[in-house]
């Protein structure tokens, strides 16, 4: 479904990404895992093929969407064509809209069918039904990321990538937010996770590739990569 080829990436003179190679098969979780600035966002960033200064430039290397290269897609069509959908890291809702407004904007891209998508998202978050009419500046945090995943739904995506879903929630709330995905997966769909709590998206994953400034040091199934001493040692804590 998606495959990156000797990727390299940069912000003006800075080279982000290396040369990275991977790929994500129909209906996987895939994790990134990695320290502050390996390049995971970045990463995520480029596959959605936002515009300078958000995205790094492409400078080597290729992604393929279903055997075809999307260098040179614009963003819109990533997601209203490709249906790939990026839920970035810090939410990124539009706070003076309500709950209501934020998901029915991010329906532009199939109107036709926003309300049996929006009867699903809040099947999956029955809290956002509670709310659909409070601004989604005075959500809690758990309820603003559960607003950020609906949000992507809501463009019936075939693929979700998600920035570190679980930052800044309570341990309840970063388990909820993960049986929520895995159950998501069940469903058919296919998700890259970028997330700071390895252990934990190593658990959910298929499979997972560990980045170090910019390359790819380790990849493999997520159990393999939870057993690995040297994983353990640099990622979970050595336990």
């Amino acid at each position: 479904m998606l495959s990156v080829t000797n990727l390299k990436a940069a912000y003006g003179k800075i080279e982000a990404l290396h040369g990275i190679s991977f790929h994500v098969e129909r209906g996987e979780i895939v994790t990134l895992i990695g320290s502050n600035g390996a390049g995971k966002s970045t990463t995520l960033k480029a596959l959605m093929r936002l515009k300078p200064p958000e995205s790094p430039i492409v400078t080597d290397g290729d992604i393929l969407f279903n055997g075809e290269s999307i260098l040179n897609t614009e963003a819109h069509n990533v997601v209203g064509k490709l249906r790939m959908t990026l839920v970035p890291e810090g939410r990124q809702i539009f706070g003076n809209l309500t709950v209501l407004e934020n998901l029915t904007l991010a329906s532009w891209s199939n109107p036709g069918d926003s309300r049996r998508d929006l009867d699903h998202v809040c099947g999956i978050f029955p809290r956002l039904a509670e709310r659909m009419k409070q601004r989604s500046d005075t959500l809690s945090g758990g309820e603003q990321q559960m607003l950020a995943v609906g949000r992507a739904l809501m463009s019936k995506c075939s693929e979700l990538l998600l920035d570190e879903p679980t930052m800044g929630l309570a341990a309840l709330l970063m388990y909820e937010m993960f049986r929520t995905l895995k159950k998501l997966n069940e469903e058919g769909l296919t998700i890259v996770v970028v997330e700071q709590n390895a252990r934990l998206a190593l658990n959910m994953a298929d499979r997972g590739y560990v980045l170090d400034t910019g390359e790819i040091v380790a990849e493999g199934t997520g159990a393999d990569l939870l057993r690995s001493p040297e994983i353990k040692a640099a990622y979970l804590g050595g336990a």
